[in-house]
């Protein structure tokens, strides 16, 4: 639950937080302190992973010891408290990210392990969608988390999914925020990438194998070092002398080899390789009960001595062979470990523990955890680690922001804090997603708005001031006024109206009562009386940059039986795609266009028409959104003549221009797949002279004041959003604008710039057709990952090549091993076209047994006739 707290003044000796370990404040005593007390146990993280990792699992558990729920829901039972859709619990997936907030005692300092007063921290927790079709939900929440877990399958390992989320999570663009040219400081104020804990989840399942799930977590995830922070804990049929643990458990290794990181027996624990502590939970047939699954702590070192309880026991000896392989790792990672490495001397928990919690904030490391959430296996320890190793808000660097107004300047003095930190007093607000409830907004369609508040506070009636990020080239947007209605606080699909009625910075929240506000819109504090020099400074046109959506790779056509039920139907469409960005409505010839990012995108889209909205839609067969682009350079033969005479009126120019494609530097195979963008347009100096322009001015300043600029530009986006061969829109490509001349002069042109665009449209289009032989036609690409039994492999890799599928990889599973060996993986690339329907087929040729996922890649030339 959000806290309520007095707002506070500012005092004090304020320095940039970049960790929260040094800090400087010249009077301890102050609301100040106890404000950034407040922010140090405030943890915002997320929850990522594959389809079926087990991440609402580990979600629902953590809801269950920290109280907010009886007895941890099921997916396979549809009661879970973050699933809470129809669809999502019919369909066992998460569609819809969800937000819920609790407070959790800090295990490792209870008893006062350097950390007395660290004893509770506030978690707000978002479950994530695991499916490549819902990947913007994955994309707007990554740009408010603050830190990230990782779920990660003991059997599967690193899937294809978590590729994507890994990359959403670490992105070199900063998450959502692009770092443009006016910002209000440096670009490094931009969103880092998160820090992140990994979790290898299903220790309890067949074949599971916590090396090799290290070891895909290194090799598969760019930039991961994975450092284990604790072993699995089995028991064995092997003999193993019982000594302090019940007799035949053993310890796993973290190595990737059968014999240490894939023992067979039942999963009973861990061991906490900081503390040097077993855990083991006890066996119990209701799991759900928390009160049933209370672990047993038995520590493997003398608390003075430091010397080993058992030195005979299998799992001490494990156990310290592996924090010794955990310090040797760390020390490559964090100065402080390395000297005492390089010394040969011991680091104690604490500082073992905050070299650990340093080495994540900066990515140095990945720390894995373990466990088996279906079982309510490792999850205190998991959020023991949330509390420990991931940042707070003050251990985050403020986000970027967009100046909206010419000649504005940060006017924060030097060595102080910024707008989006924490500590700054003004209102600083992101919303990241957007909802609609019947009956709990006051928009009248039930609109709730989920904001994080970086800096400020907001208040139930506060006044606001809503800015939507401008498009290049787009004017600045006046700012809209809002009023809050009320706020509800984060509890997955159950919403309770917030008591105290204050958000403060750090937190996330709902708010009610926004009529206007959208994914991706800043929100400020609006008007205020009384001093007009704190007002005008509140006042000051700046904005966060935003989320950008994934472009739809897959079109329906929608029917409705009747105009009233069609109207409902647009009105209907308005709202999810207000929910959605990723869905994309277009109306032509008299029909509905539905746009998704793949067939369950669509599919659940149409369900919930029919469910939230009573709308009985019938859907066409699902279209390919293919592109056109050109593969080489290609040139107008000097000035291309545009003069035709229309009501009367001549319009007349000649442009000579320049296309060259944007991909070929990216792989010299043209078969490779690109990820697509918009084509750009520039205009060479030599244009721009003879337009009377400014060459010192920027393209976006020139689209604001000049006519003639805005119409060579708009002239050429025209033409290239219809290609030569199949009248696809253009992707990917440059067209430069070398020359500009008119019989009449520019004095003609200024009279008539529909001339101007008109003849910068000719020549895209004249150009394109002359030159048809270097054009091509894109079509999207999926990367697939389809696990089935061995006996098919064959039979699958037949029937990919038949779908003009490009097989990559192929894994067969052992046979006389305790993996599971039944299963093979193959992986590789196919047409979207070519996998449509394809969960049907796949269960037919494997008799049942065989499941794949799929994931957007990119467009790639078509070798096809369309």
């Amino acid at each position: 639950m959000l806290r309520a707290a007095a707002k506070i003044p500012r005092r004090g000796c304020l320095y940039r937080y970049k960790s929260s370990v040094a800090t400087t404040i010249e009077d301890p005593a102050s609301a100040l302190s106890a404000e950034i007390k407040r922010l140090r146990h405030i943890r915002n993280v997320g929850v990522f992973a594959h389809v079926d990792a087990g991440k609402t699992t580990v979600t629902e558990r953590m809801l269950a010891l920290a109280g907010i729920v009886h007895r941890a829901g099921s997916v396979d039972e549809g009661n879970t408290v973050t699933d809470w859709l129809p669809a999502e619990r019919e369909r066992g997936i998460t569609i819809q990210s969800a937000a819920i907030s609790f407070q959790w005692d800090w295990h490792n300092n209870r008893k006062g392990d350097d950390y007395e007063a660290n004893d509770s921290v506030s978690i707000s927790l978002i479950d994530n969608p695991g499916h490549v079709d819902f990947s913007v939900e994955v994309n707007r929440t990554v740009a408010v988390l603050d830190g990230a877990v990782l779920v990660v399958d003991a059997v599967a390992g690193v899937q294809a999914q978590t590729e994507t989320v890994w990359r959403a999570m670490t992105r070199p663009s900063l998450n959502n925020h692009n770092p443009v040219e006016h910002t209000v400081e440096r670009q490094d104020h931009a969103h880092e990438p998160l820090p992140c804990l990994a979790m290898v989840n299903k220790m309890d399942k067949e074949g599971c194998h916590f090396g090799s799930a290290i070891a895909s977590l290194r090799q598969k995830l760019p930039g991961a070092n994975p450092i284990p922070i604790q072993i699995p804990l089995f028991r064995s049929s092997s003999t193993n002398k019982a000594g302090i643990f019940p007799y035949g458990v053993v310890a796993a290794s973290a190595n990737d080899d059968a014999a240490g990181g894939g023992l067979s027996g039942e999963f009973v624990g861990l061991v906490d390789l900081v503390h040097m502590r077993a855990v083991l939970w006890p066996e119990s047939s209701n799991v759900s009960q928390v009160e049933n699954c209370v672990p047993q702590t038995i520590q493997l070192l003398q608390p003075v001595t430091h010397a080993a309880v058992d030195p005979d026991c299998q799992v001490t000896q494990q156990a310290l062979s592996a924090r010794s392989n955990l310090i040797e790792l760390l020390a490559d990672c964090d100065e402080e470990i390395a000297e005492l490495f390089l010394a040969e001397q011991e680091p104690d928990n604490a500082t073992l523990r905050m070299a650990l919690r340093r080495a994540t904030l900066s990515r140095k490391a990945l720390p894995v955890v373990t466990g088996a959430a279906l079982r309510g296996k490792g999850i205190e320890p998991l959020l023991d680690a949330i509390a420990d190793l991931l940042p707070s808000p003050l251990d985050r660097l403020p986000p970027a922001l967009v100046c909206l107004e010419q000649g504005q300047n940060s006017s924060e003095k030097p060595g102080s804090i910024t707008v989006g930190h924490p500590l700054h007093p003004q209102v600083l607000a992101f919303a990241f997603k957007v909802v609609h409830m019947k009956g709990r907004g006051g928009s009248g369609d039930g609109r709730v708005v989920f904001a994080r508040v970086y800096s400020g506070e907001l208040r139930e009636r506060d006044c606001l001031r809503v800015l939507s990020p401008p498009s290049p080239g787009e004017r600045t947007v006046v700012p809209r006024i809002e009023r809050i209605g009320s706020m509800l606080e984060l509890a997955g699909g159950r919403f309770d109206r917030l008591e105290s009625g204050v958000c403060r910075s750090g937190e996330v929240c709902a708010l009610v009562g926004l009529k206007s506000v959208v994914t991706g819109d800043t929100i400020l504090m609006g008007p205020e009386k009384g001093n007009k020099k704190q007002q005008k400074k509140n006042n000051s046109l700046i904005c966060l940059a935003g989320v950008a959506a994934p472009k739809p790779v897959l079109k329906v056509r929608l029917e409705t039986d009747s105009t009233e039920q069609q109207t409902a139907l647009l009105d209907a469409l308005s709202l999810l795609t207000v929910e959605d960005p990723s869905l994309v409505v277009e109306e032509v010839e008299s029909s509905t266009l539905l746009g998704g990012l793949g067939e369950l995108h669509i599919d659940v889209t149409l369900d919930r028409l029919r469910r939230e909205f009573g709308i009985n839609v019938r859907a066409g067969s699902p279209s390919v959104s293919y592109r056109e682009t050109i593969i080489d350079d290609m040139e107008t033969a000097g000035l291309c003549n545009f003069d035709k005479t229309i009501g009367g009126t001549r319009m007349q120019a000649a442009v000579h221009l320049l296309l060259e494609p944007t991909w070929g530097d990216e792989s010299e195979d043209e078969s490779a797949c690109m990820l697509l963008f918009e084509p750009i347009v520039a205009v060479s100096d030599r244009a721009k002279t003879y337009l009377g322009l400014d060459l010192e001015s920027s393209d976006e300043d020139l689209m604001l004041r000049s006519e003639l600029f805005k119409s060579v530009v708009q002239g050429c986006q025209g033409a290239m959003r219809r290609g030569p061969l199949s009248s696809y829109s253009m992707v990917n490509l440059k067209c430069t604008v070398l020359n500009i001349e008119a019989e009449e002069g520019l004095s003609s042109l200024q009279a008539m710039p529909g001339s101007l665009r008109a003849a910068s449209a000719n020549a895209v289009a004249t150009v394109l057709s002359e030159n048809r032989s270097l054009c091509t036609v894109l079509e999207p690409t999926m990367s697939i990952e389809v696990s089935l039994p061995n006996d098919y492999v064959g039979t699958v890799l037949s029937d990919l090549s038949s779908r003009r599928g490009n097989v990559a990889d192929i894994l067969v599973g052992e046979t006389g091993t305790n993996r599971v060996a039944s299963k093979a993986l193959v992986r590789g690339e196919v047409p979207l076209v070519g996998i449509l329907g394809y969960s049907n087929s796949l269960r037919s040729l494997t008799g049942g047994e065989g499941a794949f996922t799929a994931e957007y890649k990119g467009h790639s030339p078509t070798s096809i006739s369309l």
